[in-house]
């Protein structure tokens, strides 16, 4: 007697299929070879019937226009938390806490955002660095108008923009907190926290790239003095007065907060913090 196939919803169809070209597109490691994926690859991956996927997908462009929006939207790493790295906010939070007891002069305060940029920035580059996840993104960002054309391209760059907008929201919001916690404000009126944000995760994230960039061209040979002066620690202020390690990318970023923001003269602290 012949085993009757699974029956799979199509909406798990999809889900399954997604799933898996982006785990198959993460372990190729580049957005470009998305192009390349094998249809037949994918299906084994996602364990679904072939004659379901192609009431679906009548064509392998309908997937690949599919899974590319998938990845720049829903299924990117902004999928749960809304951010890329939840870790540089808990390092951030930590910082602010450990070092309570500062919090009652401008000068100690200043000192804790110091310590939160210095850790937490040098968290967030680590981050960019090491993640398949966010090279697939960037090479989607990058190769977007050469891949794609029409209402797939359209789909895609706002699946990308909705993605990025709410990562910057949410990074807003968390520098809002901290603002008011160690009572700075912004320079400027004209300017405004996601003027501040987007620069600084341009600048982060610019920093990632190069170091990316720097190690593939090393491979086995060794360092050299790009690398060198990316990845050295430069000495900086620490929380406790002596000399701290940063990172050029921490040093860089603090120097942006420093051109941004300023202690506020009428910051009184927030009810119930004392």
């Amino acid at each position: 007697m012949a085993v009757r196939a699974e029956r799979v919803p199509a909406d798990e169809v999809r889900r399954r299929m997604l799933d898996a070209g982006r785990d198959l597109a993460l372990e190729a490691g580049a957005a470009l070879t998305i192009e390349h994926l094998r249809l037949e690859e994918v299906i084994q991956r996602a364990r679904v019937p072939r004659s379901s996927v192609y009431r679906l997908w009548p064509y392998k462009e309908d997937f690949i226009d599919d899974l590319l929006c998938y990845l720049a939207g829903s299924g990117s790493w902004f999928k749960t938390t809304g951010v890329f790295d939840p870790q540089t906010f808990a390092i951030v939070e930590a910082t602010v806490k450990d070092n309570s007891h500062l919090l009652d002069t401008p000068e100690g305060r200043w000192a804790v955002l110091r310590e939160a940029t210095r850790l937490g920035a040098f968290r967030n580059y680590q981050a960019f660095t090491e993640s398949q996840a966010w090279r697939l993104h960037m090479a989607l960002l990058s190769t977007l108008g050469s891949t794609r054309i029409g209402e797939a391209r359209q789909r895609i760059a706002a699946a990308l923009e909705d993605s990025q907008t709410r990562s910057r929201k949410s990074l807003v919001g968390m520098y809002q907190q901290l603002m008011g916690l160690l009572g700075l404000r912004l320079r400027d009126p004209a300017q405004t926290a996601d003027h501040m944000v987007l620069a600084g995760g341009i600048m982060i994230q610019s920093f990632a790239l190069r170091n990316i960039q720097v190690q593939a061209s090393l491979g086995d040979t060794g360092a050299d003095a790009v690398n060198e002066l990316l990845n050295t620690p430069v000495p900086g202020p620490g929380i406790d007065g002596k000399p701290a390690p940063w990172s050029l990318a921490a040093f860089a970023y603090m120097a942006l907060l420093d051109a941004f923001l300023e202690a506020d003269p009428n910051w009184a602290p927030p009810a119930g913090s004392g």
